[in-house]
């Protein structure tokens, strides 16, 4: 990725090895074992043994992008960990190669950096950086120059996001140290920790690297507001904004069809069986997480209309303890493409589901993010709409 105009890349590593790198530099598995060192690997003992028998573990690995599948593992593990930035000029060393794909992957390609179109590979991964988004395959293709031979030879090859934003910079041997530039953490806490070991290194904080909340704040009891995606939180049961006719074309729900395939197949029979309708939404619980499909409009060519969604969240309140939601996320709902303002949809959620027993959060519409949203007294001033006094 990019940070202004330099070009970089990252390391994932947990906090515990800072000092070790930060003396001898990011070095290969097969260098860590040569001498001997005590280093935290966030790699599992297989996945090392096939990088091992391609012939991968003799270089240090960069990622083009944090937030990968390998990030996302690491984090349910529970590990405290940091990111490392490494500075765009690691491609000039010998050797280096460029790893389209996760590099243990049978469908990876391993190219010079020569042949790479940064600019265009860049923006791929910034399309699709959420590997759970809702693009199906990418074109990787893109990413050669014009007149590389590669272009030409994976010309209308695809991969699946997941894959490809474990794109890695392969560098024999060891990254050493002076390319490190700058050090990122998930949280405020971690901030003193890290500065004293960092020397004189950049340390920052950026959540969003580490799939945590931009920022969440509590508006009423068990009531949060919450800038960042809903996709990755913690509530046991996500809201997926639909329409009654069974299309998911883009937007969240194009995401969710990709991520939870099951859940897909069960909102197509409930619209296939008429249980779907404007007004009633519908929970499909399994046994690790909890659905509801919320229905803002009938066809999907047409607008969201605050009128169905009161009357969903007034179904909802009166039927959530009886499917055993535990706690529960919310989209904007109606916003985006539903063509709904904030201004009007935010009250009218608050309103509904401020007296909650159980947990709600609220995800802010991510083009239209106002620091008044945080506060209650947004939603309270809007609490007086005459739509919420609707028989």
């Amino acid at each position: 990725m990019t940070k202004g105009r330099e070009l970089e890349f990252y390391y994932i590593t947990p906090v515990k090895n800072l000092d070790s790198i930060l003396r001898f530099g990011i070095l290969s598995n097969d260098e860590v074992n040569r001498r001997g060192l005590d280093f935290k690997r966030i790699s599992k003992e297989d996945i090392v043994e096939k990088r091992r028998e391609k012939g991968l573990t003799s270089y240090a690995n960069l990622y083009v992008s944090s937030r990968n599948a390998m990030m996302y593992m690491v984090l349910k593990m529970g590990w405290k960990i940091v990111v490392l930035g490494i500075s765009g000029d690691i491609l000039k060393l010998r050797g280096v190669l460029v790893s389209v794909g996760n590099a243990a992957n049978d469908n990876s390609i391993r190219v010079p950096p020569s042949e790479i179109d940064f600019t265009k590979f860049l923006r791929l991964v910034r399309s699709v950086r959420d590997w759970i988004s809702g693009a199906s395959s990418v074109p990787i293709w893109k990413v050669f120059k014009r007149e590389s031979a590669y272009r030409k030879r994976y010309y209308g090859y695809y991969m699946e996001p997941k894959k490809f934003l474990q794109s890695e910079i392969l560098v024999p041997r060891r990254v050493p140290k002076k390319y490190i530039k700058a050090i990122y953490v998930p949280v405020n806490d971690l901030l003193r920790e890290i500065n004293l070991a960092s020397g004189k290194l950049s340390v920052s904080v950026e959540p969003d690297m580490f799939f945590l909340p931009l920022r969440k704040v509590e508006i009423a009891d068990g009531l949060y507001i919450v800038h960042g995606d809903m996709f990755i939180s913690e509530m046991h049961t996500l809201t997926i904004s639909v329409n009654t006719v069974g299309v998911m074309g883009k937007g969240l729900a194009s995401r969710f069809k990709y991520m939870y395939p099951a859940a897909y197949v069960a909102y197509q029979d409930m619209v296939k069986s008429k249980l779907l309708v404007p007004g009633r939404p519908a929970f499909y619980m399994t046994e690790d997480r909890g659905f509801l499909f919320f229905p803002t409009k009938g066809h999907w060519r047409e607008k969201s209309k605050l009128e169905v969604i009161e009357k969903g969240l007034k179904w909802f309140v009166k039927h959530y303890e009886e499917y055993g939601v535990k706690s529960i996320a919310f989209p904007a709902l109606g916003c985006g493409l539903g063509g709904l303002k904030w201004k009007d949809v935010g009250p009218l959620m608050y309103h509904y589901l401020k007296n909650l027993k159980i947990p709600v959060e609220i995800y802010l519409p991510t083009n239209d993010v106002e620091e008044e949203y945080f506060k209650r007294e947004f939603y309270e001033r809007g609490s007086s709409s005459p739509l919420l006094h609707l028989p």
